[in-house]
């Protein structure tokens, strides 16, 4: 048996995966326009309305509203329905934690809710059993770019009379049943910090086929103007929330890629998951059968033996895989823990959060040779500890 990399052993893969971001000398020169024009604010620019009218039409969306970040995006949206103090909101708990501080900041109280354990996503039939009659709103998170199951989740919300604001952050690109993720709930929000498969190092994004809503949220994310008034007429109290122009020209240029990215990943997702699949010990992230494209922020698999999780990390990047640091569960927060919000039982986020590995997306950017190697160490970790 060949010693693991780690112990002195040659190690499977020496090529170094692609960089993220990634940038040229397109992205420069998008950026430099805007410095060279001197219009760098938002009120007198045109690469905001630029990006937000693209960013909607690449997901078939009405309507896109650019942000500060998609933290606040989900803020936004829960401010737009007046979803506050006395309400209860359900979010995964296998998430990152700002799915959960989002409605704590509007006032009301977060649910946690256990998720699947083959597609790491909110579990619908949890979701019905955590609902009450103070229930206002659903945030399912498409966690690590595989959509939640959304026909069911949207059924129970027209059951129950609920909104629900899909947390699209890991899933640009995404589609679930041949629709594009973010307009297939009331909301879907977005994320382009940096580590994001759009990015341009701070940023957000709401998109919807609910006009009313959605200049709701222009207003509110812009000190409350009303559209096409006074910018000294404020109709409601809002804040600035806005994107700048520099962000947006970046996001231009780099959405212009982002296409062809999310076919290179998901060629590369499905046969990574094709041959962890083969590997006894180890679970890769399930591809639901409705599943039209994963938007790959993350390839998750679980470790399935008794091995510790440090160990196996650490061997597997000895063996030139550049895995991530996971998620903690949301119940184990501080903050929720202090807030009484900590209650049930959570075996599959639990399970999630002391055995799962994450790799990155820009692995799955890489010739399907390399990204075959990724199986190759995981297998030699799995061998020799």
């Amino acid at each position: 048996m060949e010693a693991l990399a780690i112990n002195g052993g040659r190690a499977v893969i020496t090529n170094k995966f692609p960089d993220w971001p990634m940038w040229d000398q397109t992205d420069i020169e998008s950026v430099s326009d805007v410095v060279r024009s001197g219009k760098w604010e938002w009120h007198n620019g045109t690469r905001v309305p630029e990006f937000e009218k693209r960013f909607a039409e690449f997901h078939h969306a009405n309507f896109a509203l650019s942000c500060a970040n998609g933290t606040v995006a989900i803020e936004l949206v829960l401010e737009a329905l007046r979803i506050g103090a006395g309400d209860e909101v359900i979010v995964p708990d296998y998430t990152y934690t700002a799915t959960a501080m989002a409605p704590i900041k509007r006032g009301a109280k977060v649910v946690l809710v256990d998720v699947d354990p083959d597609t790491f996503c909110i579990d619908p039939l949890l979701i019905e059993r955590a609902i009450t009659d103070k229930t206002k709103a659903i945030i399912p998170v498409h966690f690590g770019g595989h959509p939640c199951d959304m026909d069911a989740i949207m059924e129970l919300a027209q059951k129950h009379g609920l909104y629900v604001i899909t947390d699209c952050a890991h899933a640009h690109g995404a589609q679930w049943a041949g629709k594009y993720i973010g307009t297939l709930g009331h909301a879907g929000t977005f994320s382009f910090q940096g580590s994001k498969t759009l990015s341009c190092g701070e940023g957000g994004a709401i998109l919807s086929n609910d006009e009313n809503l959605m200049r709701i949220c222009r207003s509110l994310h812009n000190f409350g103007r009303v559209i096409g008034e006074s910018p000294y007429q404020h109709d409601i109290p809002g804040t600035n929330y806005r994107l700048g122009e520099l962000q947006a020209a970046l996001l231009l240029s780099q959405l212009e890629r982002l296409e062809q990215q999310c076919r290179r990943r998901e060629e590369n997702g499905k046969l990574l998951t094709d041959l962890l699949s083969r590997i006894d010990g180890i679970k890769p992230q399930a591809r639901a059968p409705s599943l039209t494209r994963h938007g790959y922020y993350l390839f998750t698999f679980i470790i399935e033996r008794d091995i510790p999780r440090n160990a196996f990390r650490t061997a597997l990047a000895a063996e030139g895989v550049p895995v991530q640091l996971e998620y903690t569960a949301v119940h184990t927060h501080e903050y929720i823990r202090k807030m009484g919000l900590s209650n049930g039982d959570f075996p599959v986020s639990d399970r999630l959060a002391s055995k799962s590995i994450w790799l990155f997306h820009n692995c799955l950017l890489a010739e399907p040779e390399q990204v075959s190697l990724i199986a190759e160490a995981v297998k030699k970790v799995l061998d020799n500890l």
